[in-house]
């Protein structure tokens, strides 16, 4: 997706969005293996997969300090551009709304 979005690439983008719904809905379905495995996406290198872990932990309202610090280190960090942009948004409807939807 990071590729993807910066090639503007939306037909691979929007078919590993399908994936990653797909994915979120196991992980709906499977709480304590999302407890257990959102997380190790936290230090990922890649920007995208951080913060869609850390937007999906809000969303199951799992692990919610260490998700609003990584979104919140994204938003920060100037390198990451239009993704930085992406997770200060996450952030802003996550306290607006007090969740997430990710379908």
């Amino acid at each position: 997706m990071y590729k993807a979005t910066l090639e503007g690439d939306y037909k691979t983008n929007n078919k590993e969005s399908k994936i990653i719904t797909q994915v979120f809905k196991y992980l709906e379905e499977n709480l304590e293996f999302a407890t257990d495995t959102l997380p190790l996406l936290f230090d990922n290198e890649n920007v995208v997969t951080r913060t869609k872990a850390a937007a999906h932990c809000l969303a199951l309202r799992i692990h919610i300090n260490k998700a609003e610090k990584v979104l919140e280190d994204a938003a920060n960090d100037d390198k990451n551009e239009i993704f930085g942009f992406n997770a200060q948004m996450t952030l802003k409807v996550w306290h607006e709304q007090g969740f997430l939807k990710v379908y």
